[in-house]
């Protein structure tokens, strides 16, 4: 495998960690099964707390390994409150380090941005990491209006 390329068994793991999760319903390839580009994952609106609305929320994951850090992207979005969010390991903002956090509410003009130090080192951890905080941490506290 070709450093910075996708890894098709790397995405099937990550497939299982989002299945694994009670907030999501259905998890896809893009842009198919074969090519395997990125992962997309329907979050159901009613499970998350709180719930948000009738719209389904998608959660994106696109993985490149790069050594020594991977590069990687999990983002959420909700169609119903225009909230966004997502971790990013990649070098879009080196001044925060490896990996950042960023959000975007609805009533914000431009997404706030922190550093973020995983404890997790493999990409399923990481993942599960990412998972755990969105729906545990992330959507309960941030706001949303």
């Amino acid at each position: 495998m070709t450093p910075g390329t996708e890894n098709p068994a790397l995405y099937r793991t990550l497939r299982d960690i989002l299945q694994r999760q009670a907030e999501v319903v259905s998890v896809w390839f893009e842009p198919d099964a074969i090519q395997k580009r990125y992962l997309a994952a329907e979050v159901d609106s009613q499970r998350i707390i709180p719930p948000t609305g009738p719209e389904s929320p998608q959660l994106e994951v696109r993985w490149k390994l790069t050594p020594p850090h991977d590069e990687f992207r999990v983002d959420y979005a909700d169609p119903n409150t225009g909230f966004h969010c997502g971790w990013h390991q990649d070098e879009d903002h080196d001044d925060l380090g490896a990996a950042h956090f960023q959000y975007q509410t609805a009533s914000m003009e431009s997404p706030e941005y922190e550093e973020v130090v995983f404890e997790a080192e493999s990409p399923p951890k990481l993942l599960w990491e990412c998972c755990e905080a969105l729906f545990d941490d992330v959507i309960p506290e941030y706001p949303t209006e």
